[in-house]
This record gives C-alpha cells, structure tokens and sequence, in this order.
C-alpha cells in the first residue's frame, strides 16, 4: 500500500475522475486515499469479500466477471484509467457479488468506503463526479444492449476491440491484453463465434493473435467495419 502525501509516483489529480474538482476537495481526498499496485491477473476482490473499499483506475484495465450458479462466467465490464470500482458502498451493499481482476499492471487508489459516503454525502463536487460516471457507465450498457439487438456480430466485435483500442495504453504495436471469451463477452456472443470472427478478421489482414493478445495491425480498417455498410 502507497499512500499519497509521501509519494511522488502518483498522483489523485492525473486521475480523470478528479479533473475540474477543487484544490480544497483534493487535499481532502489525498489525505484519505492509498495506492495500490496490481500484477496482472491478480484478483482485486472475490465475490462475498466485504465491501469496504472503493477503488479507482489509476492505470491499466481491470475486468469485471459474475459466475452463474452453474459455473458459467459473464465478464460484463472493462474499467479503464478514470473509471470506478466498488461504489456499490452506496445503496449498503455488504458483499461483493463479482470478481475484479488485474488484467495487466494495475494501479488503484483506494478510499475507504465510510469516508467515500461521508464525502458523498458533503461534497457536492464529488456526488456530481460520481452521478456523471455512473450515467455514462448506462449509457454505455444501453449502446451495448442496442448493439447486441441491431448489429451483426462481426461488426460488434470490431466494435468492441476499437473501444479496447482507444481506451487503453495501448503499446505501438496495437497489442490488446484480452482473451478470445472475453472479446466474446463484450460483444455478447459466444466464445465460438468470436474466435471464428476474429480468425477472419486476421486473414483479412486487420489483426494479430498470439495467446491472450491481440494485436490490432489496421486501426483504419477495424474502423471502416464497425461504421457498417
């Protein structure tokens, strides 16, 4: 655990979330927030471990994954650098209910969630930041929705890797940390399908795939499929 004040390697103010809030809020806010550094597939939380912490990306991708009763797993959410994890502090939530992993480095500033609600509750700043990433995380979920109803797979797919693309730290050669169920889960399709479009998608020249990698060759390209015909 790194906390703020004595710690030069990161920043709260860097952090997207926080862009536009007051100086007075902030030093509020760093006096209370740790940092955390993450290996890749590390496990932030298991499911029924307490909800205590609420987290926000500092760097790197974290993915969001349920398991059903009979085993099978829906990775329903990918937070990026900006994004925030564990609000459900909120509505008294106790337990988590899904697992959050590290996929890649990850750093995490983490607050505890007695002083996110007390901070919520006072600061209008930060029930303001809070309400703006809630509302684009639903906006996002109906896309999704509206997607997975009027778009081909295919086109999904490509739709999908190009929010990857633009949303990460990516490296220069395009590589995308992220496995072939999991482009399948956030195109809302089965992992079959997805390995089969993203096989032709490589034969056309627009990707590369290695394991657990994919690596986008033609950006421009992977943009002319998912704006369709």
């Amino acid at each position: 655990m790194i906390r703020t004040p004595g710690n030069p390697r990161y920043s709260l103010r860097e952090c997207p979330f926080f862009h536009g809030m007051s100086g007075r809020l902030m030093d509020q806010i760093e006096e209370l927030i740790a940092f955390r550094e993450y290996e890749p597939r590390q496990v932030i939380f298991f499911p029924n471990d307490p909800c205590d912490l609420v987290y926000w990306v500092h760097t790197g991708r974290v993915k969001v994954t349920r398991v059903g009763d009979q085993g099978r797993s829906l990775t329903f959410r990918h937070a990026m650098a900006g994004d925030l994890l564990g609000e459900e502090c909120l509505v008294a939530r106790r337990c988590h209910q899904d697992y959050a992993e590290a996929l890649g480095p990850v750093v995490l500033g983490m607050l505890r969630s007695q002083d996110f609600r007390r901070l919520a509750r006072e600061e209008v700043e930060l029930c303001h930041a809070v309400a703006q990433a809630l509302c684009r995380r639903t906006m996002d979920l109906e896309q999704v929705l509206a997607d997975t109803i009027f778009v081909p797979v295919r086109r999904r797919i490509a739709l999908g890797l190009l929010r990857l693309y633009r949303q990460e730290e990516v490296p220069t050669d395009g590589t995308l940390r992220v496995t072939h169920q999991e482009v399948a889960n956030i195109a809302g399709t089965t992992r079959e399908t997805a390995t089969g479009v993203l096989h032709g998608l490589r034969e056309e020249g627009l990707l590369e795939l290695s394991n657990r990698r994919i690596i986008v060759v033609d950006p421009a390209g992977l943009e002319r499929l998912s704006a369709g015909p």
